[in-house]
């Protein structure tokens, strides 16, 4: 009885985020105390970074004790001030980060017990913000209206607890979280489509599309960004021995370009399947996959294989599509037509000949085939979604 109850578990939800909310109906008063509130956030923030960078605490815990460190906030705000210094230091420690972080947009992340969202009788604006301040039992409420792509959002979920409060350039923004139901829909085994996923397509179907090339323009940045790298490594030496900041070994720009790039096309291959395909993913060992040349390893490292997976996995959630993963070992050497595995199958980049059909096809919508026949009708009905 007890394994039928566990395996109906209800399935966690899926959210998306309403963002650029603009408080411009706040009054001047109580942008005033806002203000005070977020220099509060901020500088106790960066003595909670300082706090675990000091102290090399690796294993940070966003439900551990607080530090003893003087703030004027309240304990449920140095509570979310923690979580939120936590999280970037995890972060931080998990890229291999040397420099310590130093904060410079003021972002308060606040849950339901500081800020939250109330429905609004007049018709003059949607929703009241209720915002703890520096003075206790004294919230302010601030009035916002949710602009057009909000209220879409808002039609197929519902608003979740706590709301993200931002200062950009001046101005004071509001994120809301939006929850939707997750779920489990009907595939069609005879809809499977295979994703193979790579550095120089970063999605290819085993229908023949490719989705996010920018394989050259990759190889480029990370060119110009190993030079750049150099240079600071030698600038930080000298500045260690002079006991000064070192400067910040990490490239935005070239995070920037990645992400930007896998969530377009994450999208326009969701875009291209029907609601009861099944998509056949690649179990893939992320920290597992190395090239010979060390160069190829930093494109691999760059290209962030790992999140464009998440991501894509996420889309597909979104659109209620189900994906599977199967093994991906040796899928780049395996013919999809008489299943003949052997190193020389694929010997370039693109090119796939087997040598004993003589089947010829690009190298990436071969492996994308090839995973649609590792899955069989049985492992469907133990497919999570």
């Amino acid at each position: 009885m007890t394994k039928s109850i566990q395996s109906q578990k209800k399935p966690k939800g899926l959210h998306k985020s309403i963002n650029n909310i603009k408080l411009e109906l706040a009054n001047t008063g109580k942008l005033k105390l806002l203000n005070e509130l977020g220099d509060a956030y901020l500088t106790l923030m960066q003595n909670y970074i300082d706090y675990i960078f000091d102290n090399e605490i690796k294993n940070v815990s966003s439900y551990g004790n607080l530090p003893d460190i003087n703030s004027e906030l309240s304990e449920r705000y140095k509570r979310c001030a923690w979580q939120q210094a936590a999280g970037i230091m995890k972060s931080f420690y998990a890229n291999n980060r040397e420099n310590k972080p130093i904060l410079k947009n003021l972002k308060i992340q606040g849950n339901v017990n500081v800020i939250q969202i109330q429905g609004s009788k007049t018709k003059t604006f949607e929703y009241w913000l209720r915002i703890s301040t520096l003075e206790k039992g004294k919230p302010i409420f601030v009035p916002i209206n949710i602009h057009k792509y909000g209220k879409q959002v808002l039609k197929e979920g519902k608003l979740c607890g706590g709301v993200t409060l931002s200062k950009v350039d001046g101005q004071w923004y509001a994120t809301l979280a939006v929850e939707f139901e997750k779920k489990k829909p009907i595939a069609d085994l005879g809809k499977m489509v295979g994703i193979d996923l790579g550095i120089k397509s970063l999605f290819t179907a085993s229908t023949g599309h490719f989705f996010g090339q920018f394989s050259d323009n990759l190889k480029k940045q990370v060119d110009k960004a190993d030079t750049k790298r150099r240079r600071k490594q030698k600038l930080n030496a000298c500045l260690r021995k002079k006991c000064k900041q070192e400067v910040d070994l990490s490239n935005p720009a070239i995070i920037a370009t990645v992400r930007n790039e896998i969530g377009r096309a994450a999208n326009q291959l969701v875009q291209t399947l029907e609601e009861d395909s099944l998509v056949v993913l690649e179990k893939l060992n992320i920290k597992g996959m190395k090239f010979k040349s060390k160069r190829m390893n930093r494109i691999l490292k760059a290209s962030k294989i790992g999140l464009a997976l998440d991501k894509l996995k996420e889309k597909l959630d979104y659109k209620h599509i189900r994906y599977a993963s199967v093994p991906a070992a040796y899928s780049s050497q395996e013919c999809n037509e008489c299943g003949y595995v052997h190193k020389d199958n694929r010997r370039t980049q693109e090119r796939f000949k087997c040598g004993y059909c003589e089947q010829t096809e690009n190298a990436d919508v071969n492996a994308g085939k090839v995973l649609v026949k590792r899955f069989g009708d049985t492992e469907l009905l133990n497919v999570g979604h």
